[in-house]
């Protein structure tokens, strides 16, 4: 199963320009062009981590989307972009439960690195997660490994 990168940008040149990057790596990427479309994406097909412009416009900016996410109960790790860097926008993305912070343009070595360490985190808050719900006697189908596709259809069966 390969990793999904969700893209969630209102400029279609920064959306493309990820898409390939993201492409480039090995990685399966989705795209969406607003917040409120992201959302319906994460909640249908989900995805392994995203990438979120922090300023959109409408009525569901990036901060938006990460409280939205938050409420819902979804820990996708979020990498958040933008054009602006400044420390107050990284504080508060960071407060609102982004994982990391790029700005725009991002180079694809350091989309590259922040991805990687995005996928790692996460692994690891998986695995104390299982180790908290293995103490607790509370194990379920989630907390089986595989790698093999016909025991991946198993388990969602």
């Amino acid at each position: 199963m390969s990793t999904t990168v969700l893209i969630v940008d209102d400029d279609p040149v920064q959306r493309r320009l990820a898409e390939a990057a993201v492409r480039r790596f090995g990685f399966e990427a989705r795209v969406a062009e607003t917040g409120a479309e992201a959302l319906t994406l994460l909640k249908s097909e989900g995805a392994d981590v995203v990438l979120l412009d922090l300023a959109m416009p409408g009525d569901l900016d990036g901060l938006g989307v990460l409280a939205e996410l938050r409420k819902a109960g979804i820990d996708t790790p979020v990498i958040v972009q933008t054009a602006n860097g400044s420390i107050d926008a990284v504080v508060n993305a960071m407060r609102a439960g982004a994982i990391d912070f790029v700005v725009k343009p991002a180079g694809p070595e350091r989309l590259q690195v922040s991805i990687r360490n995005a996928l790692q985190v996460d692994q690891l808050q998986d695995e104390i997660r299982r180790m908290r719900r293995r103490a607790s006697g509370a194990l379920s189908f989630r907390d089986l490994t595989s790698k093999s596709p016909d025991m991946g259809r198993v388990m969602r069966l």
